[in-house]
């Protein structure tokens, strides 16, 4: 098996970063073991993947390969171009800004319809959450924290009593993933700045309030404004200005 690196000639040459399929049906792990890589960072935003070296890397052949892409590309995690390959998902602020309204809009409506049914398990399990991502180092834990964040916000969606809103939330999963990516980058963050970022949610959703619980869920995506590109520090101090006026 052959075991160089994924690059065309001329880019980087990074060696092995695919761990080698096993347990799941195999489409599945062999999409489970690429979107190990694009979260780690050893697969770049905009990379294009070359199908032979990933078949020789992982010993799979290529509809195996292409299934499994095909998976990634539902998810919103790699994109195919005609003619061009199929590449690691790179969205643009405009495509940021979109997916974290779609996203705002629909936890927002979940926390402002269903209030009621977010329960003290839910907000406990979500405080499990977010002591875990304090816990996480980075670089090597940014796959776990990823996960972490997605779980937590699956708890929000708790409150939604419809399975097409929920699935339709649930379809953007593998783009929040790349989002996430870029925003780490962007805003220079750590743990500690993402568990923070989530507690302070965390601490709105439990005010009592669906209002407040709506307002902070649109501030965590998109801040106090269209466009809004703060720091997660500022912008959590947003979040804890809506849950508590008098700290404004």
């Amino acid at each position: 098996m052959a075991s160089g690196p994924l690059t065309q000639p001329g880019e980087p040459q990074t060696g092995r970063r695919l761990r080698q399929p096993s347990g799941l049906r195999l489409i599945d792990d062999v999409a489970r073991s690429i979107e190990d890589a694009i979260l780690a960072g050893q697969m770049r935003p905009g990379e294009r993947l070359i199908e032979t070296r990933l078949c020789d890397e992982l010993g799979v052949s290529r509809t195996t390969l292409r299934e499994a892409l095909l998976t990634l590309q539902r998810r919103g995690l790699v994109r195919s171009e005609p003619r061009r390959g199929t590449f690691v998902t790179r969205l643009s602020r405009e495509d940021s800004l979109d997916l974290c309204k779609t996203r705002a809009l629909l936890e927002a409506y979940a926390v402002s319809a269903g209030y009621e049914r977010l329960t003290v398990e839910d907000f406990e399990a979500m405080q499990a959450l977010v002591d875990e991502m304090q816990q996480c180092e980075m670089p090597k834990d940014v796959p776990q924290l990823i996960q972490l964040d997605h779980a937590f916000h699956d708890q929000v969606m708790h409150a939604v009593d419809s399975p097409g809103i929920y699935e339709l939330w649930a379809s953007l999963n593998g783009q929040m993933s790349a989002l996430i990516l870029s925003s780490m980058d962007h805003h220079h963050a750590g743990t500690i700045d993402v568990a923070m970022f989530h507690q302070v949610l965390l601490d709105a959703l439990r005010s009592g309030s669906a209002g407040i619980a709506r307002d902070a869920v649109v501030a965590h995506y998109i801040g106090s404004g269209e466009g809004d590109r703060r720091s997660l520090h500022e912008i959590a101090r947003a979040i804890e200005s809506i849950a508590h006026p008098s700290i404004a």
